[in-house]
């Protein structure tokens, strides 16, 4: 392998929390799977392989469907984080350079938040890099726990926390740079004594700093980027983001969103400047809207070309077939 960076996404969960037979990775958020937006933002940073770690449930839905450079892994069985991770090695053997570790159900990651948790990584020349996050109201992820010095001592999960350490604000969110070679080092001495009977990932992480190898903390500067989604609740509340991410790329380019917080537009749709989007309009797909072109409100464009200077009047359905536009 030619790259120096790879990246390892896992996705192996269940739909347990989302009261779901459907695997929560594949849940869909505005027009993709939640796995999707998780994997998106490495792509720029040049990792090859991604290694997807599925469970076998997943495997044949998930073959095919991923990016040219990701591979799949499965985890036989659901034995926690570290065993996920572990799932990767063989679609990494010999690679010799730094890992990616994120969360397949984490979709507001950005390509310059993975960035600079990269750069930290290097800049510190550590061994592994964690991403904490620092929310107005604790959640139930773990805790970030500092020698006197400032410097990472542990990551100490939920459920094994003392009230001491779930006071600690500063979370884990799932979310790693490891060198490859202490990596799997640090998982071979994994042992599953813990409450949820797991091998955990953040155990690794001990591993590494109790064998006095160098670890790093970067701390998002916006707390919602690094979180992950386990309930619908959750889900909406990542789409919301997202939604507002895309309108006010588009404002940014020049088109005018009457209404931000009711207009639906998904990531792959085109919107050339000049162009007025009225309010409770949703475009879909792989839509492109033309300059000056004024659409809504109420109306729904999906996978559809609106010429320049067309108007889309309110309550239209435009879709591949209808005959508009």
């Amino acid at each position: 392998m030619t790259s120096s960076l790879a990246a390892v996404v896992m996705a192996a969960g269940l739909g347990t929390r989302m009261r779901s037979e459907r695997p929560k990775h594949l849940h869909p958020l505005l027009g993709r799977r939640l796995l999707d937006w998780a994997i998106e933002p490495v792509l720029p940073l040049g990792a090859s392989p991604v290694v997807v770690v599925c469970s076998p449930a997943t495997e044949d839905e998930l073959g095919g469907t991923l990016p040219p450079d990701a591979v799949l892994a499965v985890q036989t069985e659901p034995r926690g984080t570290g065993d996920a991770v572990a799932a990767a090695r063989p679609a990494l053997e010999h690679f010799e350079g730094d890992v990616f570790v994120l969360d397949g159900a984490a979709p507001l990651l950005t390509s310059e938040l993975l960035r600079a948790l990269l750069d930290e990584h290097r800049r510190a020349g550590a061994s592994v890099t964690v991403l904490s996050i620092e929310p107005e109201e604790l959640l139930p992820y773990g805790r970030i726990i500092r020698d006197p010095s400032g410097g990472l001592r542990a990551i100490v999960e939920d459920a094994d926390a003392s009230s001491a350490e779930r006071a600690v604000r500063e979370l884990n969110t799932s979310i790693y740079v490891f060198r490859a070679g202490d990596l799997w080092q640090a998982l071979e001495g994994l042992e599953a004594r813990n409450v949820q009977g797991e091998l955990y990932l953040t155990d690794a992480v001990r591993n590494l700093v109790d064998s006095g190898r160098a670890a790093a903390v970067y701390c998002a500067p916006v707390a919602e980027m690094g979180l992950g989604v386990n309930t619908r609740a959750e889900l909406a509340q990542a789409a919301a983001e997202l939604r507002r991410r895309i309108v006010e790329a588009h404002m940014a380019a020049g088109v005018s969103v009457v209404d931000p917080p009711t207009t639906w537009i998904e990531p792959d749709v085109v919107i050339e400047p000049e162009a007025v989007i009225h309010p409770f309009t949703i475009l879909s797909g792989r839509t492109v809207i033309g300059a000056w072109a004024e659409v809504g409100p109420h109306a729904v464009v999906a996978d559809s070309k609106v010429p320049a200077r067309e108007v889309i009047a309110p309550f239209t359905h435009l879709h591949p077939g209808s005959g508009e536009a």
